[in-house]
């Protein structure tokens, strides 16, 4: 009996000191981010009381570089080992090599205590980047074995809320999965909504929506997903900078009037003779570009309008500058050679509706206003244009869309086709529309 109580005791003992060492890397860990909470705390009180923008430029940013230090030396101690599938490196994938069942080391990141840490590696790369600067293998396996952990752990914790939107910036379908896991099996809603609509917003990748089968299930799939984050969240729920509303309201917007298909929103401009215009104009095929007088890409474009049209019969080419002193405007114009041109309202309301956040940006409407293409002026745009006038393709010197001006004299290589086929009347074709959904309220699509 004496010797059962010893063995008790020693096991006890044992159980003890094999803990003292996670306790104090947890306890590390903590101090850790609250000290970063701190300096993210006076740095956003500081920028509260900034009066001018002068002064808020000159508050700098909290370095997290101490903490990154102190996280990363309280998640990284090694616990063991396990086995597991590996795949081979691409070098060694050259060399034959096939996956196999090795031998690999664990870390105290993939245990569930570890969650704030890795999530806030997972939020701030550059931090981890700084750990391992100059040592490029390191910090590819670290950053691996980081998300890694999420998919073999952290998926289920309610952290992951916090880091939805910056794994919704990534291409990668293995990051899709693995919040679809976390939407699937995650206990926390907020969590469950917050990778809902990360999903919903990798689906625009051409390569996630590749993943789910085809175009028209991933965009079902969109929908579905921004329905469920606003369900399933809370109505003041972070996701980012914003909230998770306000994220789904702009996706809503954007799916309803600025997607191929969708019938886009009306805006008013001004011509060159100071007269106000509203495009799109149901009944035409329109090419509303939106451009800068003062970037290259966009001028040499908009002096290649009367060569558009006429290389595509039946186009409407609708160049849109921001909004700017009209005398000013007038001039640049003029020393361009452009003799047709509209300019944004002065709220630059056009640009907004249309979400511009690069110039140029190129709009391709067909005549019963529906979208055909949206997006940077390259050869997807020329490839949206000749699929819309496939029989309507007109003579003369070929405009080569994202590519370098054609050689003096070079013969087209888009072959002539028939006239124009007659326009549907205006009052049969669906109305622009300037209708956004409101907060919370998700649109019928």
């Amino acid at each position: 009996m004496l010797r059962m109580k010893k063995a008790l005791a020693m096991a006890a003992t044992a159980a003890l000191v094999s803990m003292a060492p996670v306790e104090a890397d947890q306890v590390a860990m903590q101090d850790a981010l609250n000290r970063w909470q701190q300096r993210v705390s006076e740095y956003e009180a500081a920028l509260s009381v900034a009066r001018t923008e002068e002064q808020r430029a000159a508050i700098a940013e909290p370095d997290g570089a101490d903490v990154a230090a102190a996280l990363w030396k309280s998640i990284s101690t090694k616990t063991g080992e396990r086995d597991e599938m590996v795949e081979p490196s691409a070098e060694e994938r050259m060399q034959g090599a096939k996956a196999e069942v090795r031998k690999v080391s664990t870390y105290a990141f993939e245990d569930a205590w570890a969650a704030p840490a890795v999530f806030w590696f997972i939020n701030r790369p550059q931090q981890l980047a700084r750990l391992f600067e100059g040592k490029p293998r390191q910090l590819s396996f670290y950053a691996d074995s980081l998300l890694k952990s999420i998919d073999k752990r952290h998926y289920n914790s309610p952290y992951i809320a916090g880091v939805c939107a910056k794994l919704a910036e990534s291409p990668s379908v293995r990051v899709y999965k693995i919040l679809e896991k976390a939407y699937t099996r995650n206990q926390d809603a907020t969590a469950r909504g917050c990778a809902a609509l990360a999903m919903s917003i990798m689906l625009t990748n051409p390569t996630i929506a590749a993943a789910e089968g085809s175009e028209t299930v991933a965009r079902g799939k969109r929908i579905f997903f921004l329905k469920q984050a606003l369900n399933l969240t809370p109505e003041k729920a972070r996701f980012g900078n914003a909230t998770v509303s306000e994220v789904a309201t702009e996706l809503a917007y954007v799916m309803r009037h600025l997607s191929v298909g969708s019938i886009p929103p009306q805006i008013k401009v001004r011509d060159m003779k100071g007269q106000e215009s509203a495009l799109p104009v149901p009944g035409k095929t329109m090419l509303l570009f939106f451009w800068s007088v003062d970037e290259e890409v966009g001028s040499r474009m908009v002096a290649k309008g009367d060569s558009l049209k006429q290389q595509y019969p039946g186009l409407e080419f609708c160049p849109i500058t921001v909004h700017q002193d009209a005398e000013n405007w007038s001039a640049r114009l003029q020393e361009l050679g452009i003799t047709h041109c509209y300019m944004d309202k002065a709220d630059n309301s056009g640009g907004m509706a249309y979400r511009v956040r690069q110039l140029p940006t190129a709009v391709l409407i067909n005549e019963r206003c529906q979208i055909l293409y949206i997006g940077y002026p390259d050869m997807k745009l020329q490839t949206a244009l000749t699929a819309h006038f496939t029989e309507n393709v007109g003579r003369g010197s070929r405009v080569r869309i994202g590519e370098a001006p054609p050689a003096e004299g070079e013969e087209t290589v888009i072959q002539p086709g028939s006239q124009p086929a007659p326009a549907a009347p205006a009052r049969d074709l669906p109305q622009p529309s300037d209708e956004a959904p409101a907060l919370r309220e998700m649109p019928k699509f």
